[in-house]
């Protein structure tokens, strides 16, 4: 299956984000909507007063998690507030940072980017430079770890949190062969096609921890052209335990999880899920015009359905 990123993309002075798209077919009359219920949403920010200000890279003797990103980056918005929970997180046990691409002080500075990572270490793109070509920075936004000049860990810095804990309690290498394992399992059992609802929870469990795969499974599930009530049904579960575990604080996340909703015949919750992606893009000062249009076609056809009829 694809991964279903946006990544944003600088080159020859030109931005490029990818952006994935999903349609709306007809929910399956199987699923009844008193069936689901809403995880609780984490209490977004207040709107900082003071901005963060760039500085360079200096090591502190501590395995350094650099947190790739850019103002110029549309869908890095996505993960801000995911990346300063994991600042706050991990910040006391390895030295954690938003590290810019080419990205100059000045431009970075002027943007809502500053305002919102007012309390994170922010640090200047020549002075992380080397890692960012080392880690393969060409698409933001990126996790990477390094330990004593070793890079540890490339990927999606939601993905990244079991690992670091394995990180830090040297058992790493077991994490990634767990990891690896249940990937490997999961996509056997969902390469045979077929599948009972009760694997659906051991699914979700065996993808715990790696919210950017169990968003991308999700996406591609709810997405088929001829999805399966059971298909829709475990969308709906792995986008949940994502958007359940960081507390709603990713609007890519949650435009998985609506569109997963609506095909699988949740309308109310699926806008009340919108209202959430609306008041994210608000907050963390994002255009995320597509995933804003789909909240409201889900809110609109909500308040539709629920109208009397005469």
């Amino acid at each position: 299956m694809t991964p279903r990123y946006n990544r944003c993309v600088r080159a020859l002075g030109l931005i490029v984000v990818v952006v994935a798209c999903g349609g709306e077919p007809a929910p399956p009359a199987e699923i009844r909507e008193t069936d689901h219920e809403l995880p609780g949403w984490v209490p977004l920010p207040p709107p900082n007063v003071t901005t963060a200000k760039p500085q360079p890279w200096v090591t502190d003797g501590r395995p350094t998690l650099l947190l790739f990103s850019a103002s110029w980056c549309a869908s890095c918005y996505a993960s801000l507030l995911t990346d300063v929970a994991i600042a706050e997180a991990y910040g006391d046990r390895f030295q954690v940072g938003v590290a810019l691409v080419e990205n100059s002080d000045v431009e970075f500075s002027k943007s809502p980017m500053a305002r919102l990572l007012a309390d994170v270490p922010v640090w200047s793109a020549d002075s992380v430079r080397t890692f960012a070509t080392r880690c393969g920075a060409e698409a933001i936004p990126l996790a990477c770890l390094v330990d004593r000049g070793r890079i540890v860990y490339r990927g999606s810095a939601d993905s990244a949190r079991k690992l670091l804990d394995a990180y830090g309690q040297g058992r790493f290498e077991a994490a990634l062969a767990a990891a690896a394992a249940a990937r490997a399992n999961v996509v056997a059992k969902l390469g045979l096609g077929v599948f009972a609802p009760a694997d659906i929870a051991e699914i979700v469990a065996a993808t715990h921890g790696d919210p950017g795969w169990q968003n991308s499974l999700a996406w591609q599930l709810a997405t088929r052209d001829h999805a399966s009530p059971t298909d829709l049904a475990l969308a709906v579960a792995l986008a949940r335990d994502v958007v359940g575990d960081e507390g709603g604080l990713d609007f890519l996340h949650l435009d998985t999880y609506q569109l997963a909703l609506s095909k699988a015949g949740f309308p109310d919750q699926a806008a009340a899920v919108s209202w959430r992606v609306l008041h994210l893009c608000k907050t963390v000062s994002a255009e995320c015009m597509i995933e804003k249009r789909r909240a409201w076609a889900y809110i609109y056809y909500a308040r539709e359905r629920n109208k009397p009829r005469n």
